[in-house]
């Protein structure tokens, strides 16, 4: 299954967040990233806000920290609980798919806490939202791999070693979130035409060639997008993990490809198997074009053009599989 071979446990790990200014306001940063709180005037959240208080009317959602994701506009109180509302198209049934996903992993025996649903999905007003509860801490975004390497790994055995009667029945299956086993054919059918021409032939060689390099790998629970951005910490430790919207039973290299992305593969070799590493380079190159797919679905026509942008450049850089232009070994 690729678990690390190496775990070496007790370390004092990590670095403390390390506080940034804000945005300026209006700006692209502002817009997408920034914490807005208080009785501070944040026109981009206003919308949600409202929504909010007319979905769970007894909580004060204007003293939340707003933040909008790929998928969601997220409201933070503090202490939660938090507020998840989806955005874009068919959001019943994505909510339903990720309150249900929620559910499973709260149930499992994890070392650290994960967000759990705390109310029943609400469809109001054409959209669709559900509270969890609030995991403490705070992601490190700029962590250095040594720093960060074994509560990771840890944290990633912890995952695959889960081995709960039937959870494979229940879970998604794999890439569910950007269409499941028809994923390809939405590349190909409707998103491979909208890529510069000379990005249009790779974009269908690395969709089947991490359906090739996939087949072998012995499947296990997988977080889906195991990034820093989902691993939250307190002080030096890890305190928490956020987001399985991408959750499945599958290849365990899904959730080697975003720290290869972080920290290159060169790095996690050192602690993962090799033969993981590879596969976990083909997830790394489809990236982009299962987000997509996605956001193809959710009717997002701005975020599949960024994300189709992002494939196009990384394929010019020869970043496709790697920061630093590795390839996957053959």
């Amino acid at each position: 299954m690729g678990l690390p071979r190496t775990t070496a446990a007790g370390r004092s790990l990590g670095r403390r967040p390390v506080a940034r200014g804000l945005p300026r306001v209006g700006s692209a940063a502002h817009r997408h990233a920034a914490p807005c709180q208080g009785d501070r005037v944040c026109d981009r959240f206003d919308g949600v806000r409202v929504w909010a208080r007319r979905a769970w009317p007894d909580q004060d959602w204007g003293r939340a920290e707003a933040r909008h994701g790929a998928f969601h506009e997220v409201l933070l109180l503090p202490g939660g609980p938090v507020a998840r509302v989806a955005e874009g198209l068919d959001q019943e049934r994505r909510v339903a798919r990720e309150t249900l996903v929620m559910s499973l992993m709260a149930n499992l025996d994890l070392p650290v806490p994960v967000p759990t649903p705390v109310s029943v999905p609400v469809t109001l007003a054409g959209r669709t939202g559900v509270l969890t509860s609030l995991v403490p801490g705070q992601p490190l975004h700029d962590a250095a791999w040594p720093d960060v390497c074994d509560q990771l790994m840890v944290l990633l055995g912890a995952l695959q070693q889960t081995r709960l009667r039937d959870l494979h029945r229940s879970l998604p299956k794999p890439r569910e979130w950007c269409g499941g086993a028809s994923w390809p054919d939405i590349v190909h059918d409707r998103l491979i035409s909208l890529l510069p021409t000379s990005a249009q032939e790779e974009a269908a060689r690395v969709v089947a060639d991490l359906l090739v390099a996939e087949q072998g790998a012995e499947p296990g629970l997988v977080h889906g997008d195991f990034g820093l951005h989902n691993v939250m910490w307190s002080g030096s430790n890890v305190s928490g993990l956020i987001d399985f919207d991408h959750c499945c039973w599958g290849d365990p290299a899904m959730d080697i490809a975003p720290l290869v992305g972080a920290f290159h593969a060169g790095a996690v070799t050192g602690v993962v198997d090799a033969d993981t590493v590879r596969r976990a380079m083909y997830h790394r190159a489809t990236l982009s074009l299962q987000v997509a797919a996605a956001a193809e679905l959710a009717g997002k026509r701005a975020l599949r053009d960024h994300a189709l942008g992002n494939f196009a450049q990384r394929l010019a850089e020869g970043t496709l599989y790697d920061p630093g232009g590795e390839l996957p070994a053959t």
